[in-house]
């Protein structure tokens, strides 16, 4: 287990529970920290989880070294060492995790219809998402890949393919759709395919020596 905060979401999807303060920063931004944090911070790619904390409303978690900062709105009713409930917003956490698990999907898929390309960023933020691949793509045009990408993509989604975490959650944590290569990833993801509604391919553009494939996602 990591020093600093416990991050326990990669290990459990709770949204609600307690958590025990142990710092507490004023200051223009104020921060608290706790022992163990269920908000998902702000990094590879995924926005932040927000919710609330006691009575303070969690407006953006990020990542300080070893530590989770939970940056909100006021620190009145909060002490260091109290125990305080605890809510992640349910329905944003769903929609980034629709969005990361989406992402993935186009990746493995991608490469799979692609086998000069391969996988190497991906920015999964509703209204904005693309996932990057370097290499050669083979010679097809890019309107005729987005065609067979929907196509697979609506299959997909039609199957009862669970999402799977494998590895230690701490150490190891990755992520495998169905019979996909599992990938490395400390993100929230969706646990099975049906949650995604619909996956939009949008563009398929090259952009430098990259090939970026831009997308929409929805959840139920």
């Amino acid at each position: 287990m990591e020093s600093g905060t416990k991050r326990v979401y990669l290990d459990r999807a709770d949204t609600t529970g307690n958590v025990v303060v142990t710092e507490l920063i004023a200051g223009e931004s104020p921060v608290v920290r706790v022992a163990e944090t269920w908000f998902h911070p702000q990094g590879g790619g995924q926005r932040s989880d927000r919710g609330a904390m006691g009575p303070a409303r969690v407006l953006h978690v990020a990542h300080h070294g070893g530590m989770v900062d939970h940056f909100v709105d006021s620190l009145a009713g909060l002490s260091v060492g109290g125990t305080y409930g605890f809510a992640v917003d349910s329905a944003w956490r769903k929609l980034n995790s629709v969005y990361h698990s989406s992402g993935h999907l186009i990746a493995g898929l991608v490469e799979n219809l692609q086998h000069g390309l391969t996988a190497v960023a991906g920015h999964p933020w509703p209204g904005e998402a693309r996932v990057e691949f370097e290499g050669q793509a083979e010679a097809s045009s890019f309107d005729g890949l987005a065609i067979e990408l929907s196509t697979r993509l609506g299959e997909l989604l039609s199957k009862p393919i669970e999402v799977k975490v494998t590895g230690d959650p701490y150490s190891s944590r990755a992520i495998q759709i169905g019979d996909f290569p599992p990938i490395p990833c400390g993100r929230t993801h969706v646990r099975a395919l049906s949650e995604i509604s619909a996956i939009r391919v949008l563009s398929i553009k090259r952009k430098g020596n990259r090939v970026r494939v831009a997308y929409d996602a929805l959840p139920p």
